[in-house]
Formats: structure tokens, sequence, C-alpha cells
């Protein structure tokens, strides 16, 4: 049995080495924190939107990222934008989703370009997100509702507890953003309800409105949706789910699909090579529908993609990504 007097060593010696363990941390702590080159974010460069920093400068969010000091979780390149580029060119440039590159850049206002001067590029699919406070990295992460990794130097070590930085960044592998920009939020709404109908391999080669008619050498027509040229039998997937209005043979588009869907919205794809659905089917977002071909009136093989609302044409590059 343990005298008294080793007993009272004993707990002498643990609350020495208690304070002397908190002494040390707390040293450490402060030497890290004082020491260190401290990431500093102008408080008027970004606004608070849904409890997140989201930046609404192109100059000091560009600068931030280009002085960031830590390992961000993804590979970023910083993209001069020239005259004439869109989100398209550089999605297909980069291999990467437009909704990938909405993340990276919380600056972007408008889905035109043309008053940007540089773009934050990552090496793959995700979501870039900037915090404030390491518990909001946690609150997205639920807010997404997967199990998707988490890329970065984000997580509080032992001996930088305290940190003096302003601001962090982190990378949510495959996600896309939950809080964007107000100025595109509802743009950006309609577009992540629609699906592409093809994959990022098509390009565009005729927008919606008026063209130079292809099949004569003068003269213009005005053409109601998209041409998205891809090589032949492609697969067409159904951008939203809804139910098969029409399928088959239509003068002028070959073998046509028409899909309606809901609050009023059809979408229509023509010169297709093969149908796989009939009239009457229900068909799910991203199911395979039909083939891509050069049927009817076609100089070559491609999709034609058309979209209405309560019989009213849109343009549907305001729903494309």
């Amino acid at each position: 049995m343990p005298t008294t007097q080793q007993v009272n060593q004993l707990k002498f010696s643990f609350l020495a080495a208690l304070i002397c363990g908190l002494f040390i941390f707390i040293l450490v702590n402060s030497i890290f924190y004082f020491s260190t080159k401290k990431v500093y974010v102008n408080p008027n460069s970004y606004i608070m939107k849904d409890g997140f920093p989201l930046f609404i400068s192109e100059k000091d969010y560009i600068n931030f990222i280009k002085s960031y000091p830590y390992n961000p979780g993804v590979g970023l390149t910083m993209y001069k934008i020239t005259p004439g580029e869109t989100l398209w060119t550089l999605k297909k440039r980069f291999n990467i989703s437009i909704e990938t590159i909405i993340a990276a850049n919380p600056h972007l206002k408008s889905f035109d370009l043309s008053e940007i001067d540089t773009l934050i590029m990552p090496d793959r699919d995700g979501a870039l997100f900037t915090f404030s406070n390491y518990r909001d990295v946690g609150k997205m992460h639920k807010m997404m509702g997967s199990a998707n990794k988490i890329s970065g130097d984000y997580k509080m070590r032992l001996y930088r507890i305290i940190s003096p930085d302003d601001m962090r960044v982190v990378f949510f592998e495959n996600e896309i953003p939950l809080v964007v920009n107000s100025s595109i939020q509802k743009l950006y709404a309609y577009k992540t309800v629609f699906l592409n109908p093809i994959d990022s391999s098509g390009f565009y080669t005729s927008m919606f409105g008026d063209r130079a008619n292809p099949y004569f050498n003068s003269g213009m027509e005005f053409h109601n949706g998209v041409d998205i040229a891809i090589r032949n039998g492609s697969p067409i997937k159904a951008v939203r789910s809804g139910i098969v209005f029409f399928s088959g043979w239509r003068d002028g588009y070959g073998y046509t699909l028409v899909i309606q869907h809901d609050d009023g919205y059809s979408t229509f794809y023509a010169h297709c090579s093969k149908l796989f659905v009939k009239e009457g089917d229900w068909v799910n977002q991203g199911e395979q529908v039909a083939l891509v071909g050069s049927t009817g009136r076609s100089t070559g093989s491609h999709l034609h993609y058309t979209m209405t609302r309560h019989g009213q044409l849109l343009n549907p590059i305001k729903y494309l990504w």
C-alpha cells in the first residue's frame, strides 16, 4: 500500500505535469499565432449570405487566392479571360462543370464574362468553399447531405487551435455550391433543375435566335433552339423527369421526342437516329431516351434542342450547363 506521502507526491507530479503541459500548449499556440503571417481579408470584399461568407469583389478574391498559404484541397489555375469566351467554352477547355466554376468564383454576378478579368479554375469537379469559422465546414457538409470527401488544410490542430486568419478555403469533392451570389441565384436555380441533354464533349454550332439559313446562301431565319454537335450515336438524356408527349418522325426534324415536364415546361429533341421511348411513357431525369443522329433536314450529326413553357419559346442556353 502506498503511503500518504507517496500519494501526495503522485498528485503533485500529476498536477505539475498538467500545468506544464497547459503552459506549453498556450505558449506554442501563442508563438504560432503571432509568428504566422495572417490571411487578411478586407471586410468590405465579402458579404454574409445564409450565414456563410461570399466574396463580391473580384480583385480582393483573386488576391486572396493568389496569396493563400495553405493547401486549398484542389489544384487551382488563375485564368485570364479573353474576349468571346463563355462559361461553356471554359467548361470544355478545363473539363469541369459550370457549377464548379461558379463555386470557385463567388464574385460572378452574371453568366456574361465580358466584365470579368480573371477566373479561378479548379482541376476537378467540386465546390470550393471559403469559411471564417471552422464550424461552418461541418454545417455546409451537413447541408450537402453527402459523404463526399472534404479536402484542404482546414482542420484545427493541437498547436494551432487559435487561428489568426480571417478566412480559410476547403474543397468539397463532386459537390455543387449551395450558396451563390444573389445576382445569379435565380438563373442558377433554373439551371440546377435541368440537366444537359448530352455529355460535355458536345459543342454549340448554332444558338437561339436569328441566323443565316444553313441551306441557302442568302437570307436569315429564326432558329428556335440550339444545335449541339456531337458524334453520331451519342446518348441523349431527359433533362428533367416528365411524360413523353410525342415520339416519332416529324417533317424537317427527323426522329423527334417531345417531353412534357412540371410547371408547364416542354423539351424537344430532334434529328435523332434512334428513339428509346414512346408516347405516354414516363421518363426520369437523366434517363437515356434517344441517340444523336442526322435525320430530317440536317447538315451533320447533332442534337437540335428546344424548350418551351406554356407554349412560349425559351432560349435553352439559359437552362443548360
